[in-house]
């Protein structure tokens, strides 16, 4: 499958950058907020979507002509048992509220199989082992760097709740951790992916001169070897030509 064009690929990113936000909070998260502005920076790569992580609380509808859900509580940091409980508490809910736990997760749209393979790499070495790359019928490379450890159980049924609050905080204590271990992964991969970018650029320019040095190597010897054929060849003609205009001595003997 060939790579688009660099006019193409940014003519995409392009497209992409300047649409409206269309997630929930209709903004970048702001704890990947300078990871995202670097993805972007470069010229092979840019985001499509991302989370940072959450706990959340949400109620899910049982009606059948209503489907999705109410957010009842969305947070990217830490929370505490309180706010769970009071998230509950204000929201006339009649659906099965749940409490969740999502890990961060990052979508990336890459040029080449290369550059994704990249950032691949550079999620799988953080702890994102459920990273993966996808492959479009256009030509499109994405890459989702994401991981399993997520947290979710029911809290209640149609508004009748099913655990008690000292449930509710081992819940919470448990999705903290959880949350710090992200927000962990989340700064080793953005290390790592400076870095593995890093080296690919300082590789970039020197395989480039060895390219043009073993490129000029050749025309040279190409060169010295044709400078040598000409050079057999003209001695071959002035063998030719001194045979011709001389005199063979034993010729001579033979005619006197």
């Amino acid at each position: 499958m060939a790579a688009p064009s660099a006019a193409e690929f940014a003519r995409w990113k392009q497209q992409c950058l300047s649409a409206a936000d269309l997630s929930r909070k209709g903004s970048i998260d702001e704890p990947i907020v300078e990871l995202v502005n670097f993805i972007n920076g470069q010229e092979f790569l840019f985001t499509t979507s991302s989370c940072s992580g959450r706990i959340s609380v949400f109620a899910e509808k049982h009606e059948e002509k209503k489907k999705g859900c109410d957010w009842l509580m969305i947070s990217h940091s830490q929370t505490d048992t309180a706010s769970v409980m009071t998230s509950l508490r204000m929201h006339d809910h009649t659906g099965s509220a749940v409490f969740k736990f999502e890990p961060f997760v990052l979508h990336v749209q890459c040029r080449t199989i290369q550059d994704a393979r990249l950032l691949h790499q550079a999620g799988v070495q953080a702890g994102f082992r459920n990273s993966g790359i996808s492959l479009g019928s256009k030509g499109k490379v994405v890459v989702a760097i994401r991981s399993t450890h997520t947290l979710e159980a029911p809290l209640s049924d149609r508004g009748r709740m099913l655990v008690d609050e000292g449930y509710v905080s081992y819940l919470v204590t448990a999705a903290n951790g959880k949350l710090e271990e992200n927000q962990r992964r989340v700064q080793r991969f953005f290390c790592y992916l400076k870095e593995i970018l890093s080296k690919q650029a300082e590789s970039v320019p020197s395989h480039t001169v060895q390219h043009r040095k073993d490129k000029h190597q050749e025309t040279h010897k190409n060169r010295k070897q044709q400078q040598e054929g000409r050079s057999d060849k003209s001695a071959t003609h002035e063998e030719q030509d001194h045979s011709d205009d001389g005199v063979d001595l034993h010729d001579l003997f033979e005619g006197s």
